[in-house]
């Protein structure tokens, strides 16, 4: 709450020029000490020194930290709310980001259930008399197989003979020729 205070109240004193003078009247009017706020600014600069704090090799910690965050976390939309390190994606009201924290159980606690008006349900592990029983399943599928054997062993009986039949009338057709030949030659030479 100290910090909306202070962001507040130096808005409020120095409007968008906001430099050390304005933040020091700034503190001085909420009774923050302002030395201690200038060593932890201080601090947070590992090893720069305070003239150098404009140049671009500067680094703050706090800041690394944020944007080391927002690229895990993608959090690139302010306000943005992380529920088990996802970014939320959503509206930002009190039921939708309760829908997604419920969401998030595999088991949704009984407030979750409450809230949504939901009942919880529960698994039955009786066997029902109309169930059907593994014994009738595995009977299905072995007479299945066997149907399926006959159908096989009929249709290669089936075209064992249609071969069969074909090469007989070729062979029919192969000594006809041969006779008429035969014939032809014995008739040519008489």
């Amino acid at each position: 709450m100290k910090w909306w205070r202070y962001i507040r109240q130096v808005h409020s004193m120095c409007y968008s020029v906001i430099n050390e003078d304005c933040s020091r009247r700034a503190h001085e009017h909420l009774s923050i000490d302002f030395e201690k706020t200038q060593k932890c600014v201080e601090d947070s600069f590992a090893g720069t020194p305070q003239s150098g704090w404009g140049e671009a090799t500067t680094t703050n910690r706090f800041i690394d930290n944020e944007i080391a965050y927002w690229k895990e976390f993608g959090t690139n939309i302010y306000p943005s709310i992380v529920i088990n390190q996802k970014t939320y994606r959503g509206q930002i009201e009190p039921l939708s980001v309760f829908n997604a924290i419920c969401a998030g159980f595999s088991f949704s606690p009984d407030v979750c259930l409450k809230t949504l008006h939901k009942e919880r349900v529960v698994l039955r592990t009786t066997v029902e008399d109309n169930s059907v029983s593994v014994g009738l399943i595995v009977g299905i599928v072995i007479a299945l197989i066997v149907v399926n054997v006959v159908i096989v062993y009929c249709c290669r009986r089936k075209a064992k003979r249609d071969m069969n039949s074909e090469m007989n009338i070729q062979i029919e057709s192969a000594v006809s020729q041969y006779f008429a030949l035969t014939n032809n030659d014995t008739n040519a030479q008489a």
